[in-house]
């Protein structure tokens, strides 16, 4: 009963309807990318090769061209391609099953087997009726996220979308050329299985953990068929539980660890069905010397140390990755690089760097896939806690996030035993307070995106207190990007701090630590929530 009660709280209102935003923006796409065709046959008019089937209608405009000359690199002589040459514009007139009668526009010699060619990415105008603005964020995701159309204010196309009435839950999305409908949808707008509600946030029993947890890492270590653990760290040791009859129960511990341990990780990288965990530490001259381990035979066997990198993972397009970033002089200032295991040496891999990694500093990173034809978008923190999302080479940074960025700096120097001054922003979502021994460095800010393309993150203000710092505040919360951030859900937290999150490797739970402030990070308390529901 108390599982039934758990699952209506979090999957408000579970509706079955025909379509989602995804597949009505997958449905589009699909379109946008099928206008191109041929010429049939010219005369007074041009008949071109595509018709209903391919969702055309009267008024629509296509550019014809034909193949030119050759071209040839100067050194290698090599065929390059050939030049295309524009040969008229054509405007629908009437459409058939499989062909289209068009007038000329504009002629510049329309001939036979000529290549017709539409506008791409399509330019759309968005109108909404009575959609919250959590669901046109989804919607604005989901059909922006691919490339192939561009969102304008005007434009002759239009994607109209909207309840009829008020609390509806279902809507009608359409494709329009001059108001003119070319197809539609009924849309579900309640009850994607996905958590859509802050109330499975707050619903949620945490499990208490009697000690100081700054990170976790959720890992199938004793195989996919087995349940899942939860592995968490403190200043140099790493217990990994499991949960039973609502309670914690330790399996095993690593405490082998000398140097401080700043994150921990948790994935499958070498396919051999169990996760590793990946460690992540700072020895005392303050150098990265991070470790590899995994579970067999009743406890962690290390795999590879010494590493020279810190790892992170983050979770998009339901699966997680991992990537890694040099540490110098207190900051995170190094290339990306990925990680990959090779199975012939036996050995993990290190060198290949990501070809945009936007400078120094990167603390939350995470790619969003592109469409064939355009880049991954690469979103990621920098050290004052700003949140950013590249797009290409623009840009969008976001600042609806309360990350409590502001211009006061607390500097710190020789504490990293360098004999530099490190500044980091007093109050900025990039920082985590180990204690007052240790600098403000950064928290691995994990990327975690859900099947609608929300994605979930986490912030923490911190209040100066004399030489240290003091949280006041924290917030969680998953959250649409489009023009701006939008919440789907959000929990703000006082007097506490966010100290980690992650996500199973197939999706199935989402996990987060909160830990209490009011004399350092002396208790924890772990949440757990089932989004596979």
């Amino acid at each position: 009963m108390k599982k039934l009660i758990l699952i209506l709280i979090i999957i408000p209102n579970i509706i079955y309807a025909k379509e989602t935003f995804e597949s009505f923006a997958a449905r589009t796409e699909s379109w946008a990318q099928g206008l191109n065709g041929f010429v049939v046959s010219t005369g007074h008019d041009v008949t071109i090769d595509l018709g209903k089937n391919a969702n055309v209608i009267k008024g629509m405009e296509f550019t014809a061209s034909k193949e030119g000359q050759e071209l040839l690199h100067p050194v290698t002589g090599k065929l390059l391609g050939r030049k295309r040459v524009e040969t008229g514009k054509i405007v629908i007139d009437s459409v058939e099953a499989k062909y289209s009668v068009c007038s000329i526009k504009e002629n510049k010699g329309i001939g036979k087997g000529n290549q017709i060619y539409h506008i791409y990415p399509v330019p759309v105008s968005i109108k909404t009726n009575l959609l919250d603005e959590s669901e046109t964020a989804q919607l604005k995701y989901a059909l922006f996220s691919q490339g192939a159309l561009v969102e304008r204010d005007t434009s002759d196309y239009s994607i109209v979308c909207g309840r009829e009435k008020q609390g509806a839950n279902t809507a009608k999305c359409s494709l329009t050329y001059k108001g003119n409908e070319i197809f539609s949808d009924d849309i579900s707008v309640k009850g994607v299985k996905i958590i859509t509600t802050a109330k499975s946030v707050d619903n949620i029993k945490p499990y208490k953990i009697e000690t100081a947890a700054y990170g976790l890492a959720l890992g199938y270590f004793l195989g996919k068929d087995s349940p899942y653990l939860v592995a968490v760290n403190e200043r140099s040791s790493v217990i990994v539980y499991e949960l039973k009859d609502g309670l914690l129960i330790e399996k095993a511990s690593i405490n082998s660890i000398g140097e401080k341990i700043v994150n921990i990780e948790a994935l499958d990288l070498n396919n051999n069905g169990k996760d590793e965990l990946f460690v992540s530490a700072v020895t005392k001259k303050n150098q990265p010397a991070s470790y590899i381990f995994e579970y067999d035979n009743g406890k962690f066997e290390m795999l590879q140390k010494n590493i020279p990198y810190f790892f992170r993972t983050y979770y998009v397009a339901g699966r997680k990755n991992i990537i890694c970033q040099s540490y110098t002089e207190g900051a995170m200032t190094g290339m990306i690089y990925g990680v990959e295991y090779k199975e012939d040496e036996k050995k993990y891999s290190f060198s290949t760097p990501y070809s945009r990694s936007y400078g120094a500093a990167i603390y939350g990173f995470g790619l969003i896939k592109g469409s064939e034809n355009k880049d991954d978008k690469i979103i990621f923190f920098n050290r004052h806690g700003v949140l950013s999302l590249s797009d290409g080479e623009d840009i969008n940074i976001y600042k609806e996030l309360d990350c409590g960025n502001t211009p006061n700096y607390l500097e710190y120097s020789e504490k990293l035993n360098t004999g530099v001054n490190v500044a980091a922003t007093g109050e900025s979502a990039g920082f985590f307070v180990y204690d007052e021994q240790s600098i403000i460095v950064p928290v691995y800010q994990r990327i975690i995106q859900m099947p609608d393309g929300s994605i979930i993150l986490y912030s923490n203000k911190l209040a100066k207190m004399n030489v240290i710092g003091k949280y006041k505040a924290a917030k969680i919360g998953s959250y649409f990007f489009t023009d701006k951030m939008v919440p789907v859900w959000e929990k703000n937290l006082s007097g506490t701090a966010v100290a980690d999150i992650d996500i199973t490797s197939d999706g199935s739970h989402l996990a987060y630590i909160l830990s209490n402030n009011k004399n350092g990070l002396s208790k924890s308390f772990l949440y757990v929530i089932d989004s596979s529901l």
